[in-house]
Order: C-alpha cells, then structure tokens, then sequence
C-alpha cells in the first residue's frame, strides 16, 4: 500500500508525491496507513463495540465518534493516540478496494459485514467473477458451493490480481471462475459493493469453476 500524500496548491489527497505540479506533503506513510486501515474495516465490520461505537441500521457511525473511539476507548489505543478526521477520510477516499464509503459526517464499510446491515447495492452481473481460496477448500466447496460463512455475502472480485491476494491469506492459492450467466439464470442476484468487489448471497457448485490452483 502506497503513502498518502496532500497536494499542497488543490489540498487532495493522492497517493503520488507530485500533484498540480508540485511535491506534495506526506500525510500519511505506509505503515500507519495500513495501520489504521486495518482497525477502521475491523471496527466497522466486526466489532465496533470495542471502541464504544454504536452502528445504525445502514451502517454508519460519525467520523468524529470513531476517532474518539479509536483514541480513546480501543483497547490499543496508544498506538493510535496520531489518528485525526482527517486521516480516516483519507484513508477512506483512497482505498484500493472501496471498502469504505464516507457521507457528510458519517462513515460506513460498504461490504464485509459479519453482523447484519442493511446496505442497498444495486444488481449487476459482470462478465467474469473470481474468488480466491487454498487448494485445502476446494473438495467441500466444488460439493457444496461456495457459502458466505460468517459473513453476510460470499465474496467476488473482478480482478484476479485481488482474487490471487486473497487466496494467498488462507493457505496454497486456488482461484475459482464464477459463472455470473450461471447465477442469472437461477435467479441468484449479484450486487455490486465496489468497482472490484461483488457480493452474492450464496454460490451453486454448478456455477463454479477451478480457475487455477498451486
């Protein structure tokens, strides 16, 4: 992941050390971005109560609450004593995989959610889908489909790039093919969370195919 820099003459955030052609001041190195990147998808995906916050139905907490929460009242908080509105806007805005969406003053992930949100994604069937997972899973799910597990939705991506990183996390990669006609024809929807991430509420063993496995 890239540092975050602010142009110093239209005052963006960019992840390139020139912009409007001049340099740009680092406001963000790797290391912290990633950091706190990291504790924001937690916080607003999985536990948001660690840090005292309180998720509304659409799942949304106030920038200015999570902040506190994260300087505050997260139980690692001594690491986080630099975070400002402002990091957690930048850090949103230039996220590569549109996990976060900001409105006024709130913030929400837009996908991920392991407990239940209400979040209105429109439907789109791509041309390709990809999933990424270790050759250890691939018996139970060419048997069974691929299920969302803990999650709300099983996760899609576009890019195989993305689908290749994700299945490096749980082991031997293995990427699998999914048939987006295949989900159309059984009416199964497909919502779009991002420009790269695609959320489908359950996968067919028949819609599946073994992309490539290590």
């Amino acid at each position: 992941m890239k540092p975050i820099y602010r142009c110093r003459v239209c005052g963006r955030f960019v992840e390139e050390a020139f912009h409007c052609g001049v340099s740009c001041e680092l406001f963000l190195d790797t290391r912290r971005r990633v950091l706190l990147s990291k504790l924001v998808s937690g916080l607003l995906r999985h536990f948001p109560w660690e840090a005292g916050l309180v998720v509304d139905s659409e799942g949304w907490v106030r920038i200015d609450d999570l902040v506190y929460g994260i300087r505050f009242k997260w139980r690692n908080r001594e690491l986080y004593q630099w975070v400002t509105r402002e990091h957690v806007v930048a850090v949103a805005q230039l996220d590569p995989k549109g996990r976060f969406e900001v409105c006024g003053d709130r913030i929400r992930a837009r996908y991920g959610h392991s407990f239940r949100v209400s979040i209105k994604y429109s439907i789109e069937y791509p041309k390709s889908l990809y999933h990424g997972t270790s050759v250890d899973r691939l018996a139970s799910i060419l048997r069974e489909g691929l299920k969302p597990m803990k999650r709300m939705y099983v996760h899609t991506t576009v890019s195989l790039d993305d689908a290749l990183e994700n299945a490096r996390r749980h082991g031997r990669p293995a990427i699998l093919y999914i048939d987006t006609s295949c989900l159309k024809e059984r009416g199964i929807p497909v919502y779009k969370a991002s420009n790269r991430v695609y959320l489908v509420p359950f996968v067919p063993r028949d819609c599946i195919r073994v992309f490539k496995s290590s």
